[in-house]
């Protein structure tokens, strides 16, 4: 037990070293963790938008089409910039970029209302900001509901008098004061930057390995002689080692940076991070075995982290996903973390009101370990035998494979 535990410490300084002699790999680990997630909060900064002006083409011209617009130029989403003729006048103002929105008032909407019926609203948004489709939505569905309860108010007046109001519509943020876009997805984002940079550093240094192998006859100049067990821990404890600042980094002051919701304690948070790093260790332990060459981490494993954002419900609830999605989700570190995090910062959860997301990444730990002790001890192991056999027969083929998979010789 003494000399197992002695090769986790030698393989670990060798990790140590050979990341921060790698430029990628410390780009990965370090870099990206300190760039993506400022880069991220500045493209949603600012959260939300004010006075987005729209143009208003009303077909009715009537006393109650006049006071929508009034009490909608009074919100603080929209600015009215003015009134065109027709349909065709406001859409080329929007093509103009002179207003980012359209509200068209149809010729029979004074009548429907004024008979009791429903009367119908047209808004035009530009999407090519969503931010600027809510802050309009919001801002005419808030009117129109006003509207709405003091014309039903009107007709019930007895009971009005009585109770104060038919329905009352009032917005208690709790989770997102700012009722912003970045508190509310940024939050999401965060713990998957921490695990796809360790995938792709984990994947970039396996690939290293594989090409030192190459040009050494199968055998790696930097590898230790360790068991399979061994070389798994010592990989993730220098994975842990790494990442304890970009975790705190990450998870605690980007959101205190930007003013993103901070209700979480710092230690439960931390203590959240303890099984995610590594379990994410351990899968990128395992990913690595399709990896061949540095550069290949780009082709297999960037286009993951759409997946995984999927996966964590952010854009889907996880309960509407089919089963199959919904086990895959289960299986990958990032979605309990995502959830128990957002939970911590939003509501002020508790690390033992998180429990179920923080028992299942520790549940994770032993089933992503088996796999990537299978993967070095019965993929990687072999796979460095057989280049040794075969450099034995013939010192030159394994640099003749190599050239001929880059297309030269």
């Amino acid at each position: 037990m003494f000399l197992w535990f002695i090769q986790v410490l030698r393989v670990c300084g060798r990790e140590l070293l050979l990341v921060f002699r790698d430029q990628g790999v410390v780009i990965f680990f370090l870099l990206l963790n300190a760039v993506y997630p400022v880069l991220y909060a500045l493209i949603y900064n600012p959260e939300v938008v004010r006075n987005e002006r729209v143009v208003v083409v009303d077909d009715t011209r009537s006393q109650l089409s006049r006071e929508i617009v009034r009490r909608l130029d009074a919100t603080q989403e929209i600015a009215i910039a003015g009134y065109a003729a027709n349909m065709q006048e406001a859409q080329d103002a929007m093509h103009r970029k002179e207003c980012y929105g359209i509200l068209h008032i149809p010729r029979e909407f004074g009548q429907s209302v004024g008979r009791g019926d429903q009367g119908h609203l047209s808004l035009y948004c530009d999407m090519s900001v969503m931010m600027r489709y809510k802050a309009m939505f919001t801002a005419l569905s808030n009117v129109t509901q006003a509207m709405g309860n003091e014309r039903m108010a009107m007709r019930v007046e007895p009971v009005v008098s009585m109770s104060g109001a038919i329905v009352e519509n009032r917005q208690v943020p709790v989770g997102n004061p700012a009722m912003g876009i970045a508190s509310t997805v940024l939050l999401f984002i965060l713990p998957l930057v921490l695990q796809q940079s360790m995938i792709l550093g984990i994947a970039m240094l396996h690939g290293g390995s594989i090409e030192r192998r190459r040009r050494n006859g199968g055998r790696d100049p930097m590898a230790i002689e360790a068991s399979p067990g061994a070389t798994i821990v010592g990989k993730m404890m220098c994975h842990q080692i790494v990442y304890v600042i970009p975790v705190i980094y990450v998870l605690h002051y980007i959101p205190l940076m930007f003013g993103f919701p901070q209700n979480g304690n710092f230690l439960h948070i931390i203590c959240l991070a303890v099984p995610f790093v590594i379990a994410v260790s351990f899968m990128g332990q395992t990913l690595s075995a399709v990896v061949n060459e540095r550069e290949s981490v780009f082709l297999l494993f960037v286009f993951s982290s759409v997946v995984f954002v999927f996966l964590t419900g952010v854009s889907w609830p996880r309960y509407l996903m089919s089963r199959l999605w919904w086990l895959v989700g289960d299986c990958v570190p990032s979605t309990w973390m995502v959830n128990g995090y957002v939970l911590m910062q939003t509501n002020g959860s508790t690390l033992y009101q998180v429990q179920h997301p923080y028992w299942m990444m520790w549940l994770q730990l032993p089933v992503m370990f088996t796999l990537a002790y299978v993967v070095e001890r019965f993929i990687n192991r072999r796979r460095y035998r057989s280049w040794i056999a075969a450099s034995e027969d013939n010192p030159r083929i394994l640099t003749r494979i190599d050239m001929a998979k880059n297309g030269v010789g």
